[in-house]
């Protein structure tokens, strides 16, 4: 690159950028990636059925280890022109983030996977990863870049990085308040443009020139494709856009939040009333979608009266046996005088409702305190909003309270007793077969998330779930499971006393009391099935004669019964482990270890459904899991041919040096810097995993979670570095005092790892706000011990000691192992996101912290043993 003589001094000394422009163009750059990296989670919760944390972490830190190795290869070239390259660098970062978020925007990608399609649809979901990950990679290479030319600032210089990318995450959980999913990107791109301006190298006409051909470049790819997200076409707001475009719908309002964004849409073709039995009109009604799913209905009626038709949905039956005073026909209007608690004694908690309806249904059987439960405070400025006077102003009915929460933290910390507690967060059809949904963590359906629910019922009170029927079953099967599960753990002996389910068509509604069911309580039962035509699937007593009528499903050959009978009496038998291990679907009870409800695959079961189904198993089975194996798969070969074959095209890297000892070296070098790779990250997605559970929200927790641990391990890294240089740690009280901080890095660890679990009840109780304060100081202490491993191996490889200029020389002692220690390092740390998830899946995430802090032995035992 040309100055403005025409000539460029083979040095450094010709950089014009000072120590404080340097600082300016890292802090920005990192705040620009580690803001683009949470808006990427927010536009896959969008566009997609997750947030594919797990993917997002991978491709960022996939793009870190490549930029490492193009640094290495490219170092003599790139170091006499370091100036205008990092100039160019930051600015294309900043261009790349709306011109690849946009042309990810045209992948045809789906979560749903077609057997004839299979290697199409896994190539466009390659091909997304790849786009995503240009923006990081070009970053990355800027700070990389950044830190090569800093000398003796490389302290300050890596600190602006990591309170860059502390910065960036604050913006990011910030930005979605306010910001649509689809122009994300084009604020974490000015972020980014931000440390370009602190950097001014060569001509002015090249300056401007590279400014306009930057702008002109993302002008033209918002003119070829503007900013939006392509949702997947089987999402429920890809049929409400195509409606709209039809004329037949329209948005009454729209809300930006870090939990979802928020939807309202009226129109006369909405009736999607959940399990509304046949024989009757569905009402109008408006919808209320969040990240693109619908989650909410809102009954166009403001009177009492007109709600007629909740009464004749399946989630009305529990009514039939939570008071007395519902002892009547099937649909019959209840008298309400509008006093509230005055005129019944009937609590009532709805976890999750979102539309209105079953707040409905429970006032119109008289249920005198009535508690909303919803931890997006959108949901309800919309239903008190634009659409209050569509809903008559549901949530302002007497005895009506409304709690911006967490359903798991309400019923861990609430002081009241509820006569019906209604899991409205499952109200909806069983998952679909090939969803992704699996992946989604919910700490609210695992035991001890049920047996809190426990706790919060009155003495005679039910806890009830309503659930789509599917063949094979396993959401509802998962359910008995959960649920049964739980009740043990009070000491219940015989589970089977304490349930009731019936069914229709449509769904099966399960009903649990934590004290047994009364033969009074079971006549009920017998009268309500058949006054609302219903079908028993059990409750205690049932006779054979009683099961399959009126609606009749398939059930095992020669016995009695559906296949739903056949699970329950199975589930609560003394064979419940050995049914739950033989069914053909995962439906382990969820724990909050390992806290994946919608996880129903079994990787023995893929051979029978193979045979059963032939072509077409791909259909019948779940892919969570198998998605989960196939990004380690696909990660693992990119990761491979990005950050380590490169590196044997250098002289350095294949130099065999004096003989075995060389060798040895690297041996030792690979084996070091892989354990502390793959600790790294398992112990950040344990926390990830854990600390998901004290926010309550994904995206916040990530924000959270990756910035806390960037910002720790960077303290630690720098606290290395004022403790000694590559001769220090050479020395024998380094090779002391090193593994002790690894040792204590370990107890610590193992530590946290049981307290974050016994605390989750306490810190629930907190504010919003504070929780995230508290899940932030439990990262801390760990955090900063996991910062000392890297600096100070590399350190006692000797990088510390050589000037820049040097570079790589060949007569660098251990330098040649450098670029094998930074490409085994961003590996193991890329291969180890999806593994963790794997893993978490599989054995809970125990496992995954267990396996983290026997890596860490790795150092502890390797350190001395490097060479120096």
């Amino acid at each position: 690159m040309s100055t403005s003589s025409g000539t460029r001094p083979a040095g450094l000394s010709s950089i014009r950028a000072g120590r404080t422009r340097l600082v300016w163009v890292v802090f920005f750059v990192a705040a620009g990636l580690l803001a683009f990296e949470i808006a990427l989670m927010r536009v896959l919760l969008v566009a997609s059925w997750h947030h594919f944390a797990f993917l997002v972490i991978s491709v960022a830190l996939l793009g870190f280890g490549a930029s490492g190795t193009a640094l290495v290869l490219l170092r003599r070239w790139l170091m006499p022109r370091a100036e205008g390259v990092l100039f160019l660098l930051a600015l294309a970062g900043a261009a790349s983030m709306p011109v690849c978020a946009g042309l990810t925007q045209l992948v045809p990608i789906e979560a749903r996977f077609a057997p004839a399609l299979l290697w199409r649809q896994v190539g466009c979901w390659v091909l997304y990863w790849l786009l995503s990950g240009i923006p990081f990679f070009i970053g990355a290479s800027a700070i990389g870049l950044a830190l090569m030319i800093a000398r003796q600032d490389v302290p300050r210089i890596y600190g602006a990085n990591l309170l860059g990318s502390a910065a960036g995450a604050v913006l990011g959980a910030a930005m979605m308040n306010v910001v649509p999913p689809e122009w994300l990107c084009m604020v974490t791109a000015a972020t980014t443009a931000i440390g370009a301006v602190g950097l001014r190298p060569g001509r002015r006409r090249l300056l401007t020139g590279a400014w306009g051909t930057a702008a002109a470049i993302v002008v033209a790819c918002l003119a070829f494709s503007p900013p939006r997200v392509r949702e997947d076409p089987y999402k429920y707001r890809a049929y409400v856009k195509r409606l709209e475009r039809q004329g037949l719908t329209e948005r009454v309002e729209v809300a930006y939040g870090p939990r979802a964004v928020v939807e309202a849409y009226r129109g006369d073709v909405f009736h999607d009333l959940p399990f509304l039995s046949g024989g009757i009109s569905p009402p109008s009604i408006s919808v209320l979608l969040a990240d693109g799913h619908l989650v909410g209905s809102v009954l166009n009626v403001s009177r009492l009266e007109d709600a007629a038709v909740m009464d004749r949905t399946v989630m009305a039956f529990p009514y039939a046996l939570a008071s007395p005073i519902l002892d009547r026909p099937a649909g019959k209007p209840v008298p309400h005088s509008g006093r509230g608690d005055a005129d019944s004694q009937l609590r009532v908690l709805l976890l999750g409702e979102r539309g209105g309806t079953n707040v409905w249904l429970a006032k119109r059987h008289q249920a005198g305190a009535v508690y909303v439960v919803q931890p997006d405070l959108n949901v309800f400025a919309m239903l008190r909003g634009p659409l209050r006077e569509q809903g008559g102003g549901v949530l302002d009915l007497p005895g009506v309270q409304t709690v911006a929460a967490e359903p798991r933290h309400f019923v861990e910390h609430a002081q009241e007793h509820f006569d019906l507690i209604q899991l409205v967060t499952l109200e909806s059809s069983a998952a679909g077969s090939g969803g992704i949904g699996g992946l989604g963590q919910d700490h609210l359906l695992t035991i001890e998330g049920i047996s809190a629910c426990f706790r919060r019922l009155s003495d005679d009170g039910i806890l009830t779930v309503t659930r789509g029927i599917q063949d094979p079953p396993r959401d509802n099967l998962k359910l008995l499971a959960t649920f049964a599960a739980a009740l043990r753990a009070t000491g219940v002996k015989t589970p089977g006393r304490h349930f009731v389910i019936v069914r229709d068509y449509l769904a099966v509604c399960t009903m649990v009391k934590a004290s047994p069911w009364t033969p009074e309580q079971i006549a009920q039962v017998r009268k309500a099935c058949t006054e609302r035509e219903l079908t028993p699937v059990w409750f205690p007593g049932i006779t054979p004669d009683e099961l399959n009528q009126p609606d009749q499903l398939p059930g095992p050959p020669g016995i009695p019964g559906d296949w739903y009978h056949y699970a329950a009496a199975s589930l609560f038998s003394d064979a419940a482990t050995e049914f739950i291990d033989d069914w053909a679907f995962d439906i382990r009870p969820p724990t909050d270890d390992r806290p994946f409800f919608l996880d129903f695959c079994k990787l023995s079961s893929i051979g029978e459904l193979k045979r059963a189904y032939g072509d077409l198993w791909l259909t019948r089975t779940e892919l969570a899991f198998l998605f989960v194996l196939a990004a380690a798969a696909i990660v693992a070969v990119v990761g491979a041919l990005l950050t380590l074959l490169p590196l044997l095209v250098l002289r350095d890297a294949r130099r065999p040096g004096p003989g075995t000892r060389w060798a040895r070296g690297r041996c030792v070098t690979v084996a070091y810097f892989a354990a502390i790779g793959l600790a790294y990250m398992l112990l950040e997605m344990t926390f990830l995993s854990r600390l998901t559970h004290w926010i309550g929200d994904p995206v916040t927790a990530a924000a959270v979670t990756i910035s806390g641990f960037l910002l720790m391990s960077g303290l630690g890294s720098l606290t290395a570095q004022r403790l000694g240089d590559g001769q220090s740690l050479a020395r024998d009280a380094a090779l002391l005092w090193v593994p002790r901080l690894v040792l204590c890095l370990i107890v610590v660890g193992l530590m946290e790892q049981v307290l974050v679990g016994r605390l989750a009840t306490l810190v629930g109780s907190l504010p919003y706000g504070f929780r995230c304060g508290a899940a932030f100081m439990a990262i801390a202490p760990v955090g900063y011990l996991m910062g000392f491993p890297m600096p100070c191996a590399l350190a006692r490889l000797g990088t510390a000691c050589q000037p820049p200029q040097s570079g790589f020389a060949d007569d660098a002692g251990a330098q040649p192992l450098v670029p094998w220690a930074w490409g085994v390092n961003g590996f193991a740390s890329v291969m180890a996101v999806p593994i963790a998830t794997a893993i978490g899946m599989t054995w809970g995430f125990h496992v995954v912290g267990s396996l983290a802090m026997l890596l860490y032995l790795v150092p502890v035992l390797l350190f001395s043993k490097l060479p120096s």
